[in-house]
């Protein structure tokens, strides 16, 4: 009886310090520097990454539904089926999503115009940094995604994204880019958190909202954010090619004339 109740208290003192051992794990985890990993932390970074991925594509494709928007109408094709290929580059691109991250925040670690202290945060890395860096990201991405238009390279990378006409999967038909195009387009973002100073707060909001704003292009669901942002933009990009370039704005698109507006009649009755 007496060696029951030790190995109770013993059991007792081990399930308070488990927490307390986890704690002490996730702070001694260096998440800006991948030499330091072990194998169960490069799994769990990946499946973290990955399982946030997921739930933020559910959300994306649910909760505009919660609140009846217009559904944009089909004007071309869509891809009902994804093919083996398609599914491959959405498989693969989403595991590639877990590198771009530690490579951004590992950049954001080191770099000295990254600030990470809350008395660090001011206007100019917040709010002005915040628009800044969706400006830059898409002159970048503008000049790269109209290059993809080109004759002599656009069957070799880009065909593969406007295969589907109608994108509608939201996350999966916006990542359903032939890989090097996926991985330019994500480290745009880096190279946008370069160039502009910022706090790593507003670097966050800015990837994930960009991630949220690029899986918003490729739904049928008419929003915008005042002229700033409109999934009709996009939406115009696949029914006229060669229009529209800018992923999250039309910026670029007006200083260099290649700006289409959506056809309005187009929802009339929608």
């Amino acid at each position: 009886a007496e060696a029951a109740k030790t190995m109770g208290e013993a059991s007792s003192v081990l399930d308070i310090l488990k927490p307390v051992a986890l704690a002490s794990s996730l702070a001694a985890f260096k998440f800006w520097d991948a030499s330091t990993w072990t194998p169960i932390e490069y799994l769990s970074w990946c499946s973290v990454i990955l399982i946030g991925l997921e739930i933020l594509a559910w959300l994306v494709s649910n909760v505009p539904k919660l609140f009846g928007p217009v559904i944009l109408p089909k004007r071309g094709s869509h891809l009902d089926v994804l093919t083996t290929k398609d599914i491959a580059f959405i498989c693969w691109n989403k595991f590639t999503t877990t590198v771009f991250t530690y490579h951004a925040l590992r950049f954001c670690w080191y770099s000295s115009t990254v600030k990470w202290g809350m008395d660090e945060l001011t206007l100019l890395n917040t709010v002005v940094a915040f628009f800044g860096l969706f400006a830059v990201y898409d002159f970048f991405y503008y000049l790269f995604h109209r290059a993809l238009h080109l004759r002599s390279v656009y069957k070799y990378i880009h065909k593969h994204h406007h295969n589907q006409h109608a994108p509608s999967r939201g996350n999966a038909d916006a990542v359903n880019v032939h890989p090097f195009e996926f991985i330019c387009g994500e480290y745009c973002h880096l190279l946008a958190i370069f160039l502009v100073p910022c706090h790593i707060i507003t670097a966050a909001v800015f990837v994930v909202g960009g991630g949220i704003m690029a899986s918003l292009n490729h739904t049928r669901f008419n929003l915008s954010v005042l002229t700033l942002f409109d999934v009709k933009y996009h939406d115009q990009h696949h029914v006229v090619p060669t229009v529209n370039y800018g992923q999250y704005t039309m910026l670029w698109d007006h200083m260099f004339d290649t700006y289409q507006e959506y056809p309005h009649d187009k929802l009339k009755g929608q």
